[in-house]
């Protein structure tokens, strides 16, 4: 497995391809590559950076807010996520 994983983000109606660091959250990821990603807390106590994994998969530190279905449904928190594969899509 690559240290990198290729990611597409739907966000505002725009779709932004980058390359997300197994070792960054992808709030993080997103800032540093100048896209205002929703966030507020960045600690996963808000829920303003909710997002859906479209395809692919996370892996989330501790999280609070969302119950077992959100996570059965694709919910991640962006400010907890990592990635888990190679290739994911995430819908805010």
């Amino acid at each position: 497995m690559s240290e990198v994983a290729h990611v597409v983000v739907e966000l505002d109606g725009e779709r932004h391809r980058l390359r997300w660091p197994r070792s960054q959250t992808l709030v993080d990821t997103l800032l540093d590559a100048g896209i205002d990603a929703p966030h507020s807390c960045r600690a996963g106590r808000c829920g303003s950076c909710v997002a859906t994994v479209v395809a692919g998969e996370t892996e989330m530190a501790a999280c609070d807010l969302l119950e077992a279905d959100d996570l059965r449904d694709g919910l991640i928190l962006a400010c907890q996520a990592r990635p888990a594969s190679d290739h994911l899509h995430i819908k805010f």
